[in-house]
């Protein structure tokens, strides 16, 4: 009696769109990473890198998933906990990105349901989150900066599905208008924080208002056009993956430049 023939595999699953911006800013973030942790001196890497939060805060604020893994709130002590331990006695760390994608989360049902409906809300709440900025950002890693990104994806899920782009629709406009306020609000925390020149102003803001205005056109569902195999697999894990990715980067690097005696405040201080 012959065996039976393995059960023939079906096509892999398609690269998404959200596959593709998740890979995109897991590089942007690297820039980012290596401009702090391994090359302090090479500002232009942070600069390039910033445009890497607005694609991670959009998407928590486009997707309808409201439910926060317990591994976020671990994750995000975790590198806490590393950051404290490796400032020492330069300053009380922040709380990580990781923290403030799940208070967005815990917050994004009520905000929905209490402001989104009414533009003037919105435009107060806006006004609200970007006031707060100076003082949010010093314990809580991207502030308040963070919810007004999200409230970007957001508002940019509600306009789809209001229907086709309509440049008079309220939903469209308010889309429109909350992106370009967020942009500039997190363009001026983040030159401020980062005390940038102004080549690395120009690249930030160039990097930035880039990636900004592609969100405004973000789709979900495939890829408009699917790569070749070879990196259609990375792209899924990247999608897939990018928390597990996040961590292993940010604390291998950091593990990297202790080993190599990089210290980026020591170093900032020295060109002071």
């Amino acid at each position: 009696m012959s065996a039976a023939a393995p059960p023939a595999l079906g096509p892999a699953p398609a690269v998404t769109s959200i596959d593709q911006w998740k890979t995109a800013a897991l590089l942007l973030i690297l820039l980012d990473h290596l401009g702090f942790f391994i090359w302090p001196h090479q500002p232009w890497l942070t600069a390039v890198g910033r445009a890497a939060l607005p694609v991670f805060f959009f998407l928590i604020g486009f997707a309808r998933t409201r439910a926060v893994p317990w591994h976020w709130w671990a994750a995000g002590l975790l590198l806490t906990a590393l950051d404290g331990w490796r400032l020492a006695d330069e300053g009380h760390p922040e709380l990580n990105i990781l923290i403030n994608f799940a208070l967005i989360r815990l917050s994004l049902p009520l905000i929905e349901r209490h402001v989104m409906s009414v533009w003037w809300r919105v435009a107060l709440f806006a006004a609200g989150l970007a006031a707060l900025m100076p003082f949010a950002g010093q314990w809580l890693e991207y502030g308040t900066e963070g919810m007004l990104l999200a409230l970007v994806g957001l508002a940019h899920r509600r306009a789809r599905e209001a229907g086709p782009d309509r440049p008079r629709d309220p939903a469209w406009l308010l889309r429109r208008a909350l992106g370009a306020f967020a942009t500039l609000a997190f363009l001026v925390m983040q030159i401020a924080d980062y005390e940038f020149a102004v080549a690395e102003t120009w690249i930030a803001a160039a990097c930035v208002i880039a990636v900004s205005g592609l969100l405004l056109r973000f789709r979900t569902g495939e890829a408009a056009i699917q790569p070749p195999a070879f990196l259609a697999r990375p792209l899924r894990f990247c999608g897939r993956r990018s928390l597990e990715i996040y961590m292993a980067q940010i604390i291998g690097l950091m593990a990297l430049g202790m080993v190599l005696g990089i210290n980026a405040a020591d170093i900032n201080g020295d060109e002071e």
